[in-house]
C-alpha cells in the first residue's frame, strides 16, 4: 500500500511537471513569434530608415554646404554610392511594411526622394552662368530634405506604436502565465508534501534508523543490530546488514591481531637495524625513529628533531619530487657530534624513499642514514695514494721517456734497425703511461675538491659552438659529418664553467667519432627539460647495440668495453662525470636501438639552486 501511494504520487507530480513544461513552451513559442515579428518588421523599417537618413545627411553635407556652382565637386561618385543606399533603404522599408497606413507613408516618401535625386541631378547640369537656377534648387533640395525627415518620423514613430503593443500584449501574456504557473506549483506542492509525509512514515524512518546502526557498527559496537521493520525491501536490507555486522566483527578481531603481530615485526626490524632511521610526515615533523636515531638525536640535543644536514636531503627530495638513493659518496653528509672525541667525523649517506598515504597513516618520507665514515676515510685515502703514487711515478717514467728520445736521436751513438724498434715500443709504452698518470691525477684532483669551477650564466648556443669549434675537425677528419640542431629563441642560460664544460662534450664527440657508424652524422643538441636542466647532448649512431650490464658500468674508472680496440685509458668519462658532479650537473646516455645520446645536464640560470648528484647510466661505448 505505501509503495502504490508513493509510485501515485510521483507520478501525480510528473503530469503537473509535463503539463507546465507544455504551458511553458506554448507561451515562450508565441513570445519568441512577436519577438521575431518585431525585429522581422518594424525592427528592421526602423533600422533602414535611419541608414536612408544617414545617407542623405551625407550627400547634403558634400554638396549643400557649396554657395556657388564653381565649388560644386566635381565627382559625383559619392552621390551615386548614397542615392543607391537610399534606394536599397527604401526597398527595404517597402517590403517590411506591415503598420494600417505606412504602405502610403512610403509612397509618398519614394515621390520626395525621386524629387530630391532628379534637383540635385539637374544641378550637378547648371552651367557657371545659371546662378539663380542654383539658388532655386538649393531651396528646392532643402525643403525636400525637410518632408522627407518628417516623412521618415512619421514612419518610425508607427513602428514604435506598433512595437510598444506587441509588448504589452507580451506582457499580459507572461501574467496569465505567471497565475497559471503559480496555481500548478501551488497543487504540486500539496502533492509533494503528501508524497513526503508517506515516504518518511515508510521508508525513511526506517533507513535512518539503519544509519545510526552503520554509525554504531563503525564505532565497533556490534552489538547494536538493526531493528527489523519497514517493507519487505527494508527488512531485507536490515537482516543482511545484521549479518555483515557479524561478519565483520570476526573480521576486525582477525586483522587486529594480525595489525599488532606486523607492528611488532616492523619494530623489531627498525630496532634490528644498524643504522639511524627516521619516519617523518609532509611537515618534516618526526613520527617515528629506532633507538640508532634516537642516540644521535640525543648526542646532538636535538631530541625528536632531524638534524639539519639530513633536513636539507628531504627538502631537495620534497623539491624534486622523487627519491634521492645510490651508493654515490659524493651524496654523503657529516655530522659533527659535539663533545665527541677527537677522530674521524661521522659520516651518513641519507637513503631518502617516499612514503605513501595509506588508511590510518600519512604520506611522508623514511630516511636511512648508512654510516659511511670508514667509507669515505677508505676514498679519501685511495685520492691521496693515486696522487701520491702519481707525483711518485711520473718523474722517473719522464726521466725514462726523456732517455728514449736522446737514444732515439742517436745523440750518444748509432742505432741498428732492432735496437730502434725497441726503443721506439720504449717511447710510445712511455707515453701511454705518461697519459693515464695524468689521467689519474685530475681525477685524484676532482676528487678532492682541489679543482676550482668557475660557473658563469652562458647561452648553451655558445658552448654549443665552442665544442664544434675546438673538436669539430677531429670529428670531420674521422669521416663524420658534425650537424647542431636549431637551439629554441626561448633557451635559458645554464651556469656552466666553460672550459670544463666545453672539455665533456668534447670527449662525448671523440667517444662518438671512435664507436660511431661511419657516414652517419654526429649532432649537437640543446633542450630544455621540465626539472629546471638544460641538456646538451651529442647524438650518433652505433653498430653495435648496448646491452643494460654494459650501459651501468661505462663510468666507471679504467672500464673498457669487451672487443673495442680503440686507444683509450678508461678514465675519460669518469673525469666527465667528476666535472659534471662539480658543477651541479649530471652526465648519462639515452641508448635506443642503434641512436645513441650522451648528455651533460646544467641546471637553468632561472631554475632552483637544488639539484640531483644523479647517478650515471649507459654509454654507448668505454670512455676515451
Amino acid at each position: 500500500m505505501k509503495r502504490w501511494s508513493f509510485i501515485s504520487g510521483l507520478t501525480i507530480t510528473l503530469l503537473l511537471l509535463l503539463v507546465m513544461s507544455g504551458y511553458c513552451v506554448w507561451v515562450t513559442r508565441g513570445l519568441t513569434t512577436d519577438l521575431e515579428k518585431i525585429i522581422a518588421d518594424n525592427y528592421d523599417t526602423i533600422r533602414a530608415v535611419r541608414d536612408l537618413r544617414s545617407s542623405m545627411t551625407r550627400i547634403n553635407a558634400r554638396y549643400l554646404s557649396v554657395r556657388t556652382i564653381a565649388r560644386i565637386p566635381s565627382g559625383q561618385g559619392n552621390f551615386d554610392v548614397e542615392s543607391a543606399i537610399i534606394n536599397e533603404r527604401l526597398d527595404a522599408i517597402r517590403r517590411s511594411s506591415s503598420e494600417p497606413g505606412e504602405v502610403v507613408e512610403v509612397d509618398r516618401m519614394q515621390t520626395l526622394i525621386n524629387d530630391y535625386f532628379t534637383n540635385y541631378r539637374q544641378m550637378f547640369l547648371l552651367s557657371p552662368k545659371e546662378n539663380e537656377r542654383f539658388t532655386l534648387l538649393i531651396d528646392a533640395l532643402a525643403r525636400g530634405t525637410e518632408d522627407i525627415a518628417e516623412l521618415a518620423q512619421k514612419i518610425v514613430e508607427l513602428n514604435e506604436r506598433a512595437i510598444f503593443a506587441r509588448r504589452d500584449a507580451a506582457v499580459e501574456r507572461g501574467r496569465m502565465f505567471v497565475w497559471a504557473a503559480l496555481g500548478i506549483a501551488a497543487f504540486s506542492l500539496l502533492i509533494y508534501i503528501y508524497t513526503s509525509v508517506r515516504l518518511t512514515q515508510g521508508v525513511f524512518q526506517p533507513l535512518r534508523r539503519l544509519r545510526d546502526s552503520i554509525q554504531q557498527v563503525r564505532a565497533r559496537q556490534f552489538d547494536a543490530l538493526a531493528p527489523i521493520e519497514g517493507g519487505e525491501e527494508l527488512a531485507q536490507i536490515a537482516t543482511a546488514f545484521n549479518r555483515m555486522a557479524g561478519e565483520l566483527r570476526a573480521y576486525l578481531a582477525e586483522s587486529d591481531q594480525r595489525v599488532v603481530e606486523a607492528n611488532r615485526v616492523s619494530r623489531a626490524i627498525l630496532e634490528a637495524l644498524p643504522y639511524p632511521v627516521y619516519i617523518v610526515d609532509e611537515d618534516f615533523k618526526v613520527r617515528l625513529e629506532n633507538p640508532r636515531a634516537v642516540a644521535l638525536s640525543q648526542a646532538l640535543n636535538i631530541t625528536g628533531q632531524l638534524p639539519s644536514a639530513v633536513r636539507k636531503c628531504i627538502d631537495q627530495a620534497a623539491a624534486l619530487g622523487c627519491e634521492l638513493v645510490g651508493d654515490d659518496l659524493q651524496r654523503a653528509v657529516e655530522i659533527p657530534l659535539p663533545d665527541a672525541p677527537a677522530g674521524p667525523t661521522p659520516t651518513y649517506l641519507p637513503q631518502v624513499f617516499r612514503m605513501a598515504a595509506t588508511p590510518g597513516t600519512t604520506a611522508g618520507w623514511a630516511v636511512l642514514l648508512m654510516d659511511v665514515t670508514k667509507l669515505r676515510q677508505f676514498d679519501q685515502a685511495k685520492t691521496k695514494a693515486i696522487a701520491t703514487l702519481g707525483h711518485e711515478v711520473k718523474t722517473p717514467v719522464t726521466s725514462i721517456r726523456m732517455t728514449l728520445h736522446l737514444l732515439l736521436e742517436e745523440k750518444i751513438g748509432a742505432l741498428t734497425p732492432d735496437q730502434r724498434e725497441l726503443v721506439a715500443a720504449g717511447r710510445d709504452d712511455c707515453e701511454r703511461l705518461l697519459v693515464v698518470l695524468q689521467a689519474l691525477l685530475e681525477l685524484a684532483r676532482f676528487e678532492s675538491g682541489r679543482v676550482v669551477m668557475k660557473p658563469v650564466p652562458m647561452a648553451p648556443a655558445e658552448l654549443l659552438a665552442h665544442a664544434d669549434g675546438m673538436h669539430g675537425d677531429y670529428v670531420r677528419r674521422c669521416g663524420l659529418p658534425l650537424t647542431t640542431e636549431p637551439i629554441a629563441a626561448d633557451m635559458p642560460q645554464v651556469h656552466a664553467d666553460e672550459v670544463h664544460t666545453v672539455r665533456v662534450l668534447g670527449n662525448f664527440l671523440s667517444n662518438a667519432a671512435k664507436y660511431g657508424t661511419p657516414g652517419q652524422p654526429i649532432t649537437l643538441r640543446a633542450e630544455l627539460r621540465a626539472d629546471g636542466f638544460v641538456r646538451l647532448s651529442v647524438r650518433n649512431r652505433t653498430q653495435r647495440p648496448l646491452s643494460e650490464a654494459e650501459q651501468a658500468r661505462v663510468f666507471d674508472p679504467f672500464y673498457r668495453r669487451v672487443g673495442e680496440g680503440a686507444e683509450g685509458t678508461g678514465l675519460g668519462l669518469t673525469i666527465c662525470r667528476e666535472i659534471a658532479v662539480a658543477q651541479n650537473g649530471r652526465v648519462g646516455v639515452w641508448a635506443g636501438d642503434d641512436q645513441v645520446d650522451f648528455y651533460l645536464d646544467l641546471r637553468s640560470v632561472t631554475s632552483s639552486s637544488l639539484h640531483v648528484l644523479g647517478q650515471p647510466v649507459a654509454l654507448p661505448a668505454s670512455g676515451g
